[in-house]
């Protein structure tokens, strides 16, 4: 397809998650990097970005239901078209060191994943941190628990795992086990913490940032990052802790009109 041009692909199929999450698997090969994204386009009602959550074989991307879009996407079903153009994104997740960690909160686990393939593929020590606010929340369990992960669970109501924050299993690990990487993506609260316990432990960390976008080219501006001017589609949407350091990231963002909005 030509990238800047959406194409309609068929949805081959669609996995129910968790009570709010699906997984649409697109009549689409891609060749992307984990961490990249497209634009997923639904004609007469809108176009947003969305992460890969599965790159070999079918392209699947795992959606969480949060507003108008994605209610339409999950009412769409089997034999369904929806337009689609990228790969974009040139920040994405670059793999380094012998030790890593991996942080997750609920469908951030998601664009994590082609990474966590990835890094499965190596002789690579992996940690993985995945936290939800419920159990029913947790994804791919029966997928994480290989043996070849030393998988970490947590919940806010205690249902699985440790009751509580993936920031806080993550501080007191770094205590006595050390990472030569952290990887995370989640809510923007949760990854600025990680990312404030990595630079203090200078420990190198690369994050997925999700911000609002129009054009997912690095023209309209819309995704910038106060004050740099970083453009999450084009120069994200992954970044290092360091870059990120003294700007927006953990403050605020913009909505649609380009006005502040709190995270």
């Amino acid at each position: 397809m030509k990238m800047n041009a959406p194409e309609m692909v068929k949805i081959l199929g669609i996995r129910v998650e968790t009570p709010t999450v699906k997984t649409l698997i697109l009549d689409k090969k891609i060749q992307a990097k984990p961490g990249q994204f497209a634009m997923l386009w639904i004609p007469n009602v809108d176009e947003k970005p969305f992460s890969f959550s599965k790159l070999n074989g079918n392209l699947e991307i795992t959606v969480k239901e949060v507003g108008p879009f994605t209610q339409k996407l999950f009412s769409l079903g089997k034999g369904d078209l929806v337009g689609i153009r990228g790969p974009y994104g040139n920040g994405y997740f670059r793999i380094k060191g012998e030790k890593i960690c991996v942080i997750a909160g609920g469908v951030g686990l998601a664009p994590l994943m082609p990474l966590i393939d990835e890094i499965l593929k190596r002789k690579i020590e992996l940690t993985l941190i995945h936290g939800a606010s419920t159990k029913k929340e947790l994804l791919w369990m029966d997928r994480l628990k290989s043996g070849k992960i030393d998988l970490i669970l947590a919940t806010d109501d205690g249902t699985c795992g440790e009751k509580g924050s993936v920031c806080d299993i993550f501080e007191n690990l770094v205590k006595r086990k050390r990472f030569d990487q952290i990887y995370t993506c989640g809510p923007e609260s949760m990854m600025k913490r990680v990312a404030d316990i990595s630079l203090k432990e200078k420990i190198p960390c690369q994050l997925s940032l999700e911000r609002y976008m129009k054009c997912g080219l690095g023209i309209c501006g819309q995704c910038c990052i106060d004050p740099l001017g970083l453009r999450v589609c084009k120069d994200g949407p992954v970044f290092t802790a360091k870059e990120l350091r003294g700007t927006e990231f953990g403050k605020y963002k913009r909505n649609a009109s380009g006005s502040r909005c709190n995270l």
